[in-house]
């Protein structure tokens, strides 16, 4: 793995940190009123939301398997990256005439299913020996909190701020880690 690979996915996490609390403020807005403007943003949102988070885990995961041989955290990385795809289709759907009440209950359900995916992952860092990242038990705290909120659902927005100072958290990882040499 590359330093200059990790500190792209660094700059990525970061960038992502910041752009999905404006992606989850665009979906409240789809789901209170769904215009053709605010469908569009959102669904543009989600796509850059969801090729900065693709390419943050895929970069993590590789990083996983590579240097600390840990394939037990694949399975829900993949599932985190195909809940994000699932979740540029949601946004899709006002452009497709659902109704926000529709929307609302999807995202919902999804955010259950992101919540569970955070879990695992959670669990699978704290398979890890101690020390192995650098704030590898603050990041799989958050990541675990931030999925409690999704799954409980009364408490996503508490989830999505936990997730962003994930975001930041792992893009310090990330960043930690390019400084490390390749065969550490």
């Amino acid at each position: 793995m590359s330093s200059d690979r990790l500190i792209l996915a660094a700059g990525a996490a970061f960038a992502h940190a910041l752009l999905s609390r404006f992606f989850i403020s665009f979906l409240s807005e789809i789901t209170s009123r769904p215009e053709i403007g605010t469908a569009l943003t959102a669904a543009l949102l989600a796509l850059v939301n969801f090729a900065l988070f693709a390419f943050v885990f895929i970069i993590l995961k590789r990083l996983l398997n590579e240097r600390y041989h840990l394939r037990e955290a694949d399975l829900p990385i993949l599932a985190l990256i195909g809940l994000n795809g699932l979740a540029v289709g949601l946004a899709l759907l006002p452009l497709l005439g659902f109704g926000p009440t529709f929307v609302g209950r999807a995202f919902a359900g999804a955010g259950v299913a992101v919540g569970l995916a955070w879990l695992a992952l959670a669990f699978q860092l704290f398979r890890l020996p101690a020390g192995t990242l650098a704030f590898q038990r603050p990041y799989a705290l958050l990541i675990a909190a931030a999925g409690i909120g999704f799954v409980s659902v009364r408490l996503l927005t508490l989830g999505v701020i936990l997730g962003a100072v994930a975001d930041l958290l792992l893009g310090t990882i990330l960043f930690k880690e390019s400084g490390k040499p390749a065969g550490f």
